[in-house]
């Protein structure tokens, strides 16, 4: 019986360029408004739609372009009284979606974020606490750029670019629309 290499090598290219995709939610929304405000006991929806002029000021002040313009946002309170606002959002990692979850405090500061899904095949790292720690009260006023006031993670670059792109856009977006 004779084996003829050449047979494989259709089976080798095709495996060397399939491509793999590694989702996974690391938690529910209710997880992330938990960890992000503990003290909360109540999250009230706030239905926010950008009008044309909104869109134009949070571009031009944040550099970052508003995918659409209805945002996802709940006013979390405690006994009451609002203590801050929780956004869900979604930026492009390199080729597929990164869903985070952040909260702002109701001075504008950041209070802190959270990835609850990241579907691309390397850089999972942004959710390690390490990395997202420097982002905790940062405001619109900062630059939030990787390589200025935001470290990079090798080998996850355009996450970290364009999650810090999202946060800016987010802390722009409390300035202009939550205020």
């Amino acid at each position: 019986m004779s084996f003829d290499i050449r047979w494989l090598a259709p089976a080798a290219i095709f495996a060397a360029a399939a491509p793999q995709c590694i989702a996974a939610q690391y938690m529910t929304l209710e997880q992330a408004q938990g960890l992000i405000y503990a003290q909360a006991d109540e999250y009230m929806p706030a239905s926010v739609t950008l009008t044309p002029e909104q869109i134009e000021r949070i571009e031009r002040v944040s550099g970052v372009r508003v995918r659409s313009p209805r945002q996802q946002v709940w006013a979390a309170r405690s006994k009451g009284k609002q203590i801050g606002w929780f956004i869900v959002d979604q930026v492009i990692g390199k080729h597929e979606l990164i869903t985070y979850a952040t909260g702002i405090n109701l001075d504008g500061t950041l209070r802190q974020f959270q990835i609850l899904e990241y579907r691309e095949n390397y850089g999972s790292q942004v959710r390690y606490v390490a990395w997202r720690d420097q982002f905790v009260g940062k405001t619109s006023a900062d630059p939030l750029r990787v390589g200025t006031d935001i470290q990079n993670i090798s080998g996850a670059t355009m996450s970290c670019e364009h999650i810090s792109e999202g946060l800016k856009r987010l802390l722009v977006f409390h300035d202009v629309a939550l205020r």
